[in-house]
């Protein structure tokens, strides 16, 4: 196989990069592939080449024929125009089957689906929401959409003891006394993170931001959320951040508008893997959860009705949510690849 992306990082906190570098990295140890990048480079890369935005290279027209091989195409989200070129002129390079996985929704433009049809490729989506409409973006045949259930590697994400729970806020500087509420993303506005501020004061709060957009955050937010005098933030690599979601109390993930985060939050299914409550939203792949033990869904942003659901999440004895996300794991995901 042939892997082509531009989204491969060697510190992997974002979440179409975590999807990449967990997935190639897999592949790669099980199959016989060659990975192709562009734009960043990283430690899985056998390849490295500066590509032009329209991916229009005789070098990697050259490499793709060479190889006569099935290609596997990972972009980073862009504008869905954008995306669509490219995912038409790398099928034009392609002599077998190509296979796009598409991360997040987007507004698709008529162009754009002209485009994507002519291509021929196999598109690979992570949430149900998305499979049904790119369903309806190909047409037919139904078979050129698959959806695949993947987010989390559940031996490194896995439920810890009470006194481990406690050492834990100690080394990271929390009252071992105090509850705890963990959010894993991007700061701004976008992402609804200022609905940390909405939260109980009694509650401790950290948010943990992306180092691979920390020249974009919003200061003015950020300034607001430490103001709240309850509220911590991390802004640099955590290599165990498992550590930081088998500490917690509970999981708040408040984003609500598409295109603010991938389709299948990895964040929750990481904490929900450690067995901590996640209180969420009905976003893209959350929806698949409603009624499973351990996730709670906020109907509105109002403070008493948060205060309510996250105190039911921490105070429940049915609030272990590690089963319904074991299906999740990137290891078992990695047989489609094998067999496609």
């Amino acid at each position: 196989m042939l892997i082509l992306s531009n989204c491969l990082a060697d510190k992997p906190d974002e979440g179409t990069v975590k999807v990449a570098f967990n997935l190639i990295k897999r592949i790669k140890q099980r199959t016989d592939s060659t990975i192709i990048t562009y734009d960043r480079k990283s430690e899985l890369s056998d390849v490295h080449l500066n590509l032009n935005k329209f991916m229009l290279s005789g070098e990697l027209r050259r490499l793709i024929r060479a190889e006569k091989q099935k290609v596997l195409y990972l972009p980073f989200p862009a504008k869905f125009f954008s995306t669509a070129v490219r995912v038409f002129i790398v099928s034009l390079y392609c002599a077998d089957k190509l296979s796009v996985i598409i991360t997040q929704q987007s507004h698709v433009s008529f162009i754009s689906k002209l485009l994507l049809r002519l291509s021929g490729a196999e598109f690979i989506v992570l949430s149900k929401s998305s499979e049904e409409i790119y369903r309806n973006i190909i047409g037919i045949p139904p078979r050129r959409i698959h959806y695949l259930k993947t987010g989390v590697d559940t031996e490194r994400f896995c439920p810890v003891s009470e006194e481990t729970a406690r050492d834990l806020k100690l080394k990271y500087g929390f009252d071992p006394d105090r509850k705890l509420i963990l959010h894993c993303g991007h700061l701004n506005y976008g992402r609804n993170v200022d609905k940390l501020i909405l939260l109980p004061k009694d509650y401790q709060i950290l948010l943990v931001a992306s180092t691979l957009t920390k020249n974009e955050q919003d200061h003015e937010l950020r300034s607001k959320l430490l103001a709240a005098g309850n509220i911590s933030i991390i802004d640099d690599y955590v290599p165990d951040i498992n550590e930081l979601y088998q500490m917690s109390d509970a999981y708040f993930f408040p984003v609500e508008s598409v295109g603010r985060c991938i389709d299948v939050p990895l964040s929750c299914l990481e904490a929900a893997a450690c067995g901590t409550p996640v209180v969420t939203t009905a976003f893209g792949e959350m929806s698949c959860f409603v009624g499973e033990s351990g996730f709670y869904f906020i109907e509105s942003f109002d403070p008493d009705h948060l205060s309510q659901l996250i105190d039911s999440a921490i105070r429940s004895s049915d609030s272990n949510p590690r089963g319904a996300v074991l299906s999740y794991d990137w290891d078992k995901s990695i047989s489609y690849f094998s067999n496609n």
